[in-house]
């Protein structure tokens, strides 16, 4: 809800009044969009979780354990659930009907309303910085000379842009309060200071996401990968590019903060959740390229037992960034097995013949070794794990 700049009533809450004529509000809208914020909120809330903890899973399953940009990401997944619960918040608070359909008990609470929107702005900003920063940082591993430099030039910017817009919501006003409460006296910048600025910023996000988006295919050509591979990862690691769209679009939004209609701030609202929201879920979608090709990989590989008993060989398995050689040597007992001979006993090996209808001895050796490479971590990061 935009501020007038100057206090215009001090003291006490006036009762409202309504400017309106009974046939003038019947000529205006009384639709409420508050139930279309928190159902698309939550929805992306819960897309942003499920994504998050399928990237979490796969580092525990490939023993990796958490790095600082998981961090990062888990750090923006927990600001996006709360300025949730603040926007679900707000709604009972009257945020999402127009400004003539607030009922009179509500108007009392407009400065609880205000500062509840103001700590969900802060939230939603502060998840869009750590979400974008988190796939900057997996980026730092994957870069050297130039384009290191790049990337720190991008995290350190774009995170001084974003946090001004966060610390101007609490100090555009003298004093602070007046920031949340119009009812009191104190001065405020022009209300267009505020908004021209965070387009500025806003912006700025969308085309370092789009930068970020762009970078993966510089590293990935260079890489030793089949054509295809490399396309898929790059696709991978790309998807920041739709962070970068939901920028844009909440760009154009922005100007709704010079409205005094609660119902206008919606869509700004929803496209900002949706920024972080849609960056949490691009960011680990490359590494969940890989629990992908796991499953692929173990479907092609299903162990079928021998059915042939005097079958000998050797068998790999890879389980969890390990490798393990199971090597076997003669057969299974069972009643055709007297006439047999057993070439895999040691009494065989060392007479040259198994007596039938005896017991023997026959051993299974298992061999474990560790088979990760120096740069499979890295491959690991881009999605991508060497056959």
């Amino acid at each position: 809800m935009a501020d007038s700049g100057n206090s215009t009533v001090p003291g006490d809450v006036p009762p409202p009044v309504s400017p309106w004529t009974p046939e003038q509000l019947a000529l205006l809208p009384h639709d409420n969009a508050g139930m279309r914020l928190v159902v698309s909120i939550w929805v992306l809330n819960f897309l942003a979780l499920v994504f998050l903890l399928a990237r979490v899973y796969c580092k525990f399953l490939r023993h990796r354990g958490l790095w600082w940009d998981d961090g990062v990401l888990i750090g923006a997944y927990v600001c996006s659930t709360i300025e949730t619960a603040l926007l679900s918040y707000s709604v009972k608070l009257g945020y999402g009907c127009h400004v003539w359909d607030l009922p009179p008990e509500l108007f009392l609470l407009i400065p609880d309303l205000l500062k509840v929107i103001n700590l969900a702005g802060t939230f939603s900003l502060t998840a869009a910085i750590w979400s974008k920063t988190s796939f900057a940082i997996t980026l730092l591993r994957l870069t050297q000379g130039w384009l290191k430099l790049l990337v720190w030039f991008i995290i350190v910017s774009m995170n001084i842009a974003m946090g001004l817009s966060a610390l101007f919501i609490w100090v555009q006003c003298t004093p602070i309060e007046r920031s949340w409460n119009p009812f009191i006296a104190g001065t405020c910048w022009a209300p267009h200071v505020i908004v021209d600025y965070n387009i500025f910023s806003a912006a700025y996000s969308a085309a370092m996401d789009l930068s970020l988006a762009l970078l993966p295919w510089k590293l990935i050509w260079g890489l030793q990968m089949k054509q295809k591979e490399k396309i898929g990862v790059a696709f991978a690691m790309s998807c920041g590019v739709f962070a970068g769209i939901t920028a844009i679009i909440k760009t154009t939004k922005i100007p709704a903060m010079l409205s005094a209609d609660f119902y206008d701030g919606i869509d700004l609202f929803i496209w900002g959740n949706a920024e972080s929201c849609v960056t949490i879920i691009a960011a680990s979608i490359p590494i969940l390229r890989v629990l992908i090709r796991d499953v692929k990989t173990s479907y092609r590989n299903y162990y079928v037992s021998e059915q042939n008993d005097n079958q000998t060989g050797t068998r790999r398995s890879r389980t969890r960034g390990q490798s393990s050689v199971v090597v076997t040597a003669g057969r299974r007992n069972n009643s055709d097995s007297k006439n047999k001979l057993d070439d895999g006993s040691e009494k065989s090996i060392l007479d040259g013949r198994a007596s039938p209808g005896k017991i023997v001895r026959r051993n299974e050796i298992v061999v474990e070794y560790q088979d990760r490479k120096d740069g499979e971590s890295v491959e690991y990061e881009l999605g991508h794990m060497p056959s």
